[in-house]
């Protein structure tokens, strides 16, 4: 009886051994996948960092545009009313020069009834306020 008891308990150690054997190559799987899981989870980060870096960028790059064209329409702006005036103050020192006050009357009242029709409030204000 010793003999077969021998065996038995030698075939029940092969099988735990068989046992332990699945488990640790279960383990070393999860371990394995538990790496790719974290190296992908790093990929992605370093991905996301990079397009929101990409994102911001852009948004500074549209931004930098934005300002420039509106410096560039105030700028223009600027010019056309300086023009105007420039042009009204001229046309009012020639008839007075040359003696027609109702033509400087005339050419004032034209002058401040167009830029109130034109509205000098609203191309001297900043239209995003709107």
């Amino acid at each position: 009886m010793e003999k077969q008891e021998l065996m038995e308990v030698n075939s029940e150690i092969e099988r735990i051994n068989h046992r332990v054997a699945n488990i640790e190559r279960v383990a070393a799987t999860i371990e394995e996948i538990a790496d790719k899981g974290v190296d992908a989870f790093c990929k992605h980060l370093k991905h996301k960092e990079e397009t929101q870096k990409k994102t911001l960028e852009l948004e500074s790059a549209k931004h930098q545009r934005e300002i420039e064209l509106e410096n560039t329409v105030h700028k223009r702006s600027i010019f056309i009313i300086g023009a105007t005036v420039l042009g009204v103050v001229v046309l009012v020192l020639t008839a007075m020069l040359l003696g027609q006050i109702e033509l400087v009357k005339t050419i004032l009242t034209s002058s401040f009834a167009v830029g109130a029709g034109f509205g000098l409030k609203v191309a001297l204000s900043d239209k995003r306020k709107s």
